[in-house]
């Protein structure tokens, strides 16, 4: 009946795989790679901090330099017509056709200078600067005379624009010119052709400034540190891959004298991972890059369940209870991110779980039958000297001790852009483009809710002029004004040629003229962002109840600016820096885990109990909480900063040596279990040290402290758990 029964099991999880990749594949999920989207909630701030988030890193910048404008000219034809356009979109706004839009409604239209002069009746003034503008040489006007006497129409089109952020500038007897591009959203969504068309942007650089050695171009956006960033880590990783395999391959050799196990070893973690991405698939609408990086390393502790098998002869009925208790616990500590509301740390729950479940099964289901021609030979165990049993307190609190002086040092850090260190060149690239485009401020957002787009444009109205002049912005208002505006800019058109036409026009325009613009009437129509022909504007949209304003100020400008507001117009408004509150979204994300991981440990102890005697839960949980409580101590020493990554660290160390504690406890001093956990331990050590080795300060960090805390963890559970005593231990 025992037989029958495990052969429906193998049938009926056979079946669900297949289920399960069926439906994937037809419901492919795709891969999400902002890093901000995965400490944040789904609520509508957070959405929109996102969007912002996504609108910035989508954008990139290739500055040409040369010595006169020819050259640079020549250049930047050659690489704007070599870029492939379905991948990469400059603004396409047609000037001539948006300003004969404007010409429509130009009875609508004032600048505010314009607006405010004629508000107060300083009506000398405005004729001063209209002569000016009438008679300077170099002037342009966009419609006649005759419809325009005042050149209104061309004041409001001139303040539309900012020369300081010119696309041609000069600098240290240098000509520059910067063409800028937004990715496309398929080219966004895809790692890997995005980084295939980065080396292609990166080659066309190379080979227009081999031809002109006077011609020089840099990069500079988020795009490029991708690319950089992605194609750096990519090598170092696969590098590390390698030698993670020859060294467990020599291990396995050394210990198992064979080669054989490694096939069911690398089959299981394989389809560990493979069930850990369909589970994610069927339960998230996008899968985090990160929840691979995270989940993907705890499938390390799968090895342990594979080695235990074989270091005990494949004798599964002496490992059963020991594999069963390890997941039991290691589940339980990953269930407990279940109850965040932080994607990434459901994802990765979900994505381990699965995986740890996977490898069991497959251990208790299906090596018994696919192993049996595996003959091993007689394997070795391995004996590490051990301090005599007065002097292992000591070195326990020498290790405590250690720790506790790092805590003194600890220090937070949240910013994500620590996370990241950009080599020197491109680090020049972005200052230069700051340099250029005078980007000097820090830019600020303001958020603004309304019914709908005409009250949002009324809002923004409101908000500009509480602004103070000097504060350089944009928005969506600055191009459209509202229809009430609008209105409010014809009446005073019609105020200031009452009251000043004829004095000022008299000398250039023929009566009738003079009294068909005096009998001026309300426009039938206004202009409005559906008739305005910019497709530039939907960036000022993040749908048509919620606008964004690019405010380059100090948030605390803004805030003074905007404290004469009425309270109706503040409930509505939000000021967002993309820096500062996405450090205050990862902190609080790190918070969140913090104050997670204690209950993590009080649930597993409390598991342990309904197992084991107290005392005896106690010695088992330990090991993994005081080499965590090392490692944290460590990077305290280190001066490094504790960020989020760290603490999700934390749960990888108990999920990787809860086993370690458990398998010691339970094993005989006759049995394998002692040298199949240190195996493991190497395996993993050796592996995460070498991450902790690579350029990228992300992976690098993360490798750093699991090392450490595996490491630690290991040699705790030694000290502590120096004599097993096999079932004994557990509760009578």
């Amino acid at each position: 009946m025992k037989k029958q029964t495990i052969n429906i099991t193998r049938i009926f999880l056979i079946m669900l795989l297949t289920g399960l990749s069926i439906f994937v594949f037809f419901n492919k999920k795709t891969l999400e790679t902002n890093i901000l989207k995965a400490v944040l909630t789904n609520n509508h701030n957070d959405s929109i901090l996102v969007e912002l988030s996504k609108r910035q890193s989508n954008r990139l910048n290739v500055i040409f330099e040369g010595p006169d404008y020819e050259s640079v000219e020549s250049a930047f034809e050659t690489f704007d017509e070599k870029i492939d356009k379905n991948l990469f979109s400059a603004d396409n706004t047609n000037v001539s056709e948006m300003i004969n839009t404007y010409k429509k409604y130009h009875n609508g239209l004032l600048s505010s200078n314009s607006a405010k002069l004629i508000k107060a009746k300083q009506y000398e003034t405005i004729k001063q600067q209209s002569y000016e503008r009438l008679y300077n040489p170099l002037g342009l006007n966009m419609l006649p005379l005759d419809r325009d006497p005042f050149l209104l129409f061309t004041d409001y089109l001139l303040s539309l624009g900012n020369e300081r952020n010119s696309q041609e500038t000069e600098k240290d007897n240098k000509y520059y010119k910067i063409l800028q591009f937004n990715i496309k959203k398929e080219l966004a969504l895809s790692p890997t052709l995005l980084n295939h068309q980065m080396k292609n942007l990166i080659d066309l650089k190379d080979s227009i400034c081999l031809e002109n050695p006077e011609i020089k171009i840099y990069l500079s956006g988020a795009p490029v540190h991708t690319y950089n960033a992605s194609s750096k880590s990519m090598t170092e990783t696969n590098l590390i891959c390698i030698l993670s395999s020859l060294f467990i391959i020599l291990l396995c050799k050394f210990y198992f004298n064979s080669f054989k196990i490694l096939i069911p070893i690398a089959s299981s973690l394989s389809l560990a991972m493979y069930t850990g991405y369909l589970a994610v698939s069927v339960f998230f609408d996008s899968i985090h890059i990160l929840t691979f990086v995270f989940a993907s390393t705890l499938i390390g502790i799968c090895v342990d369940y594979c080695l235990h098998y074989f270091a005990h002869n494949k004798q599964l009925s002496t490992i059963l209870p020991s594999l069963t208790q390890s997941l039991l616990t290691t589940v339980c500590a990953f269930l407990v991110l279940l109850l965040s509301n932080i994607e990434l740390l459901k994802q990765i729950s979900v994505y381990t779980i699965t995986g740890l479940v996977t490898v069991y099964l497959t251990v208790v289901l299906f090596y018994p039958l696919l192993c049996k021609k595996i003959e091993l030979p007689e394997m070795k165990n391995i004996k590490l000297p051990l301090p005599e049993k007065k002097y292992r307190r000591w070195v326990i609190g020498l290790m405590m001790l250690i720790a506790l002086s790092g805590f003194f040092n600890i220090k937070f850090n949240d910013d994500i852009k620590d996370m990241y260190i950009p080599p020197k060149s491109l680090a020049e690239s972005e200052k230069l483009y700051a340099e250029l485009t005078h980007k000097d401020f820090n830019i600020n957002f303001i958020i603004v809710n309304a019914v709908d787009i005409q009250k949002l444009l009324e809002k923004e109205e409101k908000i500009i002029e509480c602004l103070d002049n000097n504060i350089e912005y944009y928005s969506l208002s600055r191009f459209v004004p509202s229809i009430k505006r609008q209105k409010e800019n014809y009446n005073l058109i019609k105020q200031l040629y009452n009251a000043s036409l004829k004095s000022y026009a008299a000398p250039f325009l023929q009566p009738e003229s003079i009294n068909n613009l005096l009998k001026i009437k309300e426009p039938n129509g206004f202009l409005t962002p559906d008739n305005a022909g910019m497709p530039v504007l939907k960036d000022f949209l993040y749908n048509e109840k919620t606008s964004v304003m690019i405010v380059n100020a100090d948030t605390n400008v803004i805030s003074q600016s905007l404290a004469s507001l009425d309270k109706t117009t503040k409930a509505d408004l939000s000021v967002v820096n993309l820096k500062n509150d996405i450090s205050k979204k990862v902190g609080n994300c790190r918070k969140i885990c913090m104050a997670l991981f204690i209950p993590a440990i009080v649930f597993l102890y409390a598991i342990l109990v309904l197992i084991y005697k107290p005392l005896n839960a106690l010695k088992i949980v330990l090991p993994p909480f005081l080499g965590a409580v090392f490692a944290i101590g460590i990077i305290g020493i280190t001066g490094t900063g504790l960020n989020l990554f760290h603490i999700l660290a934390l749960f990888l160390i108990i999920g990787f040596t809860m086993d370690y504690s458990i398998f010691r406890f339970n094993g005989s001093s006759s049995s394998n279990s002692g040298s199949a956990v240190l195996i493991s331990c190497a395996t993993s050590v050796f592996s995460f040290f070498l991450l902790s080795i690579t350029s990228f300060k992300l992976i690098s960090s993360l490798g750093f402290i699991l090392w450490v805390g595996l490491l630690s963890s290991y040699i705790l559970s030694v000290l502590l758990i120096s004599k097993p005593t096999g079932e004994q231990t557990l509760r009578q």
